[in-house]
């Protein structure tokens, strides 16, 4: 349930400040990913990669678990290869770079 100011945390790690989350949004919306650092549940760690279909529209996200201590940063990499993959079998065609800074 959210608090006044901001989504009620699960751990202390929780975002709970609404500018906080914005900023983290952001981050997901301009490179694709979003993490979890142990906000759901101490000792778990996310990291995830959006599913976009023919029409350029979010429509999934895949995603890796798993404990805080055994999440390598490389598979970050392979999750986003894969996330492609799929976006692309569903017919999405990501804009070209020079237009994906300009956005």
């Amino acid at each position: 349930m959210p608090h006044a100011h901001g989504p009620a945390g699960h751990t202390k790690n929780s975002i709970t400040q609404l500018p906080v989350l914005e900023r983290e949004l952001g981050k997901a919306r301009q490179y694709g990913i979003a993490r979890d650092n142990e906000e759901l549940e101490l000792g778990v760690r996310c990291m995830a990669a959006g599913i976009y279909d023919d029409q350029a529209r979010l429509v999934a996200g895949l995603s890796i678990s798993a404990p805080a201590d055994r999440l390598d940063e490389a598979w970050l990499g392979k999750l986003q290869t894969t996330a492609n993959e799929i976006s692309a079998a569903l017919g999405h065609k990501p804009p070209p770079a020079s237009q994906r800074l300009a956005a």
